[in-house]
């Protein structure tokens, strides 16, 4: 399992170009230690998209589980160790 600190993303919403119909959200993330490693999340809903950017604004430091291809908020080796959004839905 290889677990990324991320360093920083690119955010950007793209219109549908149809009246009426959303669009689609796409994040792309950077490696904090080796920059010339990016993930991308795309084809992202209106909801998740702002969630993750919030997300991404707010909390630090975040890490990409890249087997599990989820986003982090604690190392999977800590004592808190869950996925992003998992703690909220037992609370």
């Amino acid at each position: 399992m290889a677990v990324i600190t991320i360093g920083n993303y690119y955010a950007e919403w793209m219109p549908s170009g149809k009246s009426g119909e959303a669009g689609c959200g796409r994040i792309v993330l950077r490696s904090a230690t080796h920059f010339t490693e990016l993930y991308n999340l795309t084809g992202l809903h209106p909801d998740d998209f702002h969630q993750l950017l919030h997300l991404l604004q707010t909390e630090k430091p975040l890490y990409w589980d890249t087997d599990k291809y989820v986003l982090r908020t604690a190392h999977p080796q800590s004592h808190d160790a869950e996925p992003v959004g998992e703690q909220e839905a037992r609370a």
